[in-house]
Order: C-alpha cells, then structure tokens, then sequence
C-alpha cells in the first residue's frame, strides 16, 4: 500500500493518513478517552499522545513526497557539473525509486523501533483499558514504520548523492557550486527537526516526561549525522586531496624561489614570492566541505527548534502548576 502512494500528491496522502487515523482514534475513544490506562494520570495525557501519533505519521509521509522532490531538484542543479550525463540520471532513478529498494529493511528496522516503544501484549493481556491501549500501540507501530520507510528512503537519496561527489567537477576556489550536496542533508536535517517539534504534543497536560523524547533523540541524532555527512564525505576526500596536491605545488615553488633567492632579485622575483606565500595561505585557509557559513547558521536554526519546542512544554507546566497551586 505504502508503496503506491508516490502515485498521489503529497498533500492528499497527508490529508487522507490525518482523516484515517483521526477516525481510527475516535471511535477507539482513545482521543477524547472516558476511562484511563493504569499509567496515565490524566486524559489529556492520552489525548496529546493520540494528537502527536495522527499528526506526525501525517507530516512524515509528506515529508517522503517533499524530499524527494527537493533531492530531484538539487540533482538537476548538479547536472552542469557532472562529467557523464548517465550520473544524474541514475541518480534521478535511485531517489525515485528508493522506496521500491528499501521498503524490506527499512519495514523491519521500523517495526522494531515500533516494538521498543509499543506495549501490544501489555495492552492485549493486561490493559485496564484495551480498547485505548491497543490503538495506541497500533498507532505507534504505524508511525515508527513510516519513520523506518522514511528513513530507508532518505539514506538512499544520501548514498545517490555521495555517488555524484565522487564524479563532480569542482574548482577548489569555487566551492558554492557544490552546494546541493550539502542541502540534500539540510532538507533532511529539517525534516527531522520538524517531527521532534510535533513531540511536545505529548505534554499536553503539561507534564514534562523525559522517557517520550529519549528513545526519539537516539534515533534521530545519528540519523541527522548521517544524512548531513554521508551526502558530502566522498566530495570532500576529494577536495581534501586536491588541495594538499595545490599545496605541494606551492610548497615546491616557494622553495625554488627561496634557493634561488639573491641580493640581485628583480622586482618582479621579489613580487612572484610574495604571490606565492599569499596563495599557500589561501589555500591553507580553503575550507574542504562544501557548505557555506549561510547553510550552517540555517542548520543550527533548524537543529534549536526542538529543544526551544521542549522547552516550551516546560514552561507550560511550571506556569500550570503555579496556577494551580493558587
């Protein structure tokens, strides 16, 4: 099923995953519950639990249609730059089809994240209240399997682009036009900080509980290394080669000139020297990743926004519980 929905657009398979589950948790009571799990302490603990399983596995599914558009777009950017015109279009068919490729795995990976945060035996055997406990088990599972195909996708949209930076054609002094490399993980890293700022909603009775965000953050922290990294590791070796192959050069001719140095030197000897040692410092001073100091203040904006999110929740409960306590 999951497979055959690149076939619609983004915004209709959101709407439709948002519908569904929010009449999947309707009718189980789970989103407006009358009775309570053994664990909970209030309803509205269960309803932003509920909100957060409806919207997020919503938001992640566009997110697949969205990605892949932009790593389609950014491989287009990258075209002018790439030696054979054969690269970009087996890169344009991985990104495509990159769910047809890894929907085996990455379902597997996902269900047994799903499992770690899921209690379907709990809620089957043992649930003061099965009906809740059940769909919400249900609805983790969903969610952490759109997480896995999600992310089953993106690693090989990662892995498509580390093949183009092998093969790229760059000017050291002219690193900006690698940047669709580095957005290719910036569009990711967004993603990514997008869903943890939808997982506040569980802290809708305003209590602050560390064990809803722990097992997200281990997922999400080495996945946001990974896909910001992976897209740019092989252009970098490369660019890291290339500019201590410019240095050597350098070193070499600086040498020469150094031997050949006398009190009797032109003007113009004299100049060619300076020229050189400028230049060895501006290489040494080149940067070997190909991201700019804008793209890097973007992902420490897209990286705060969670943290500001939890925060948020945080302050939330401090301000609830002073009024209450008057």
């Amino acid at each position: 099923m999951l497979r055959s929905l690149v076939k619609y657009p983004a915004s209709a398979t959101g709407a439709a995953c948002l519908l569904l589950l929010t009449v999947l948790f309707w009718t189980s009571g789970a989103l407006w519950p009358t009775e309570l799990p053994d664990y909970a302490s209030s309803s509205r603990q269960i309803t932003g639990m509920v909100m957060m399983l409806i919207l997020l596995p919503a938001y992640l599914l566009v997110a697949a249609f969205v990605t892949q558009r932009r790593s389609l777009d950014l491989v287009e950017q990258l075209e002018p730059l790439l030696p054979d015109p054969r690269h970009a279009l087996d890169a344009r068919e991985a990104i495509r089809n990159g769910l047809k490729r890894t929907w085996r795995a990455a379902s597997a990976i996902g269900l047994v994240m799903g499992l770690f945060n899921a209690q379907p035996i709990y809620a089957l055997t043992e649930s003061s209240a099965p009906s809740i406990d059940i769909t919400i088990a249900l609805g983790q599972l969903f969610m952490w399997l759109i997480v896995g195909l999600l992310g089953g996708q993106r690693a090989l949209a990662a892995h498509s682009f580390s093949r183009l930076g092998e093969v790229v054609e760059f000017d050291l002094f002219q690193l900006d036009r690698l940047r669709p490399l580095a957005r290719s993980g910036m569009v990711d890293a967004l993603v990514i900080a997008g869903a943890l700022a939808l997982t506040p909603l569980q802290a809708l009775d305003a209590e602050f509980r560390w064990y809803n965000y722990s097992f997200g953050l281990m997922v999400s922290i080495p996945a946001t290394l990974f896909l910001l990294v992976w897209p740019m590791r092989s252009v970098h070796r490369r660019i890291r080669v290339e500019k201590q192959r410019q240095l050597s050069r350098v070193n070499a001719l600086i040498q020469a000139a150094r031997g050949g140095a006398t009190q009797e030197n032109s003007q113009e000897d004299i100049l060619r020297f300076e020229t050189l040692l400028a230049h060895r410092e501006r290489l040494r001073d080149q940067r070997t990743w190909p991201f700019s100091t804008a793209l890097m203040s973007r992902l420490f904006i897209y990286l705060i926004i969670p943290p500001l999110a939890w925060a948020g929740a945080a302050v939330v409960e401090v301000i609830v519980a002073r009024l209450m306590d008057r």
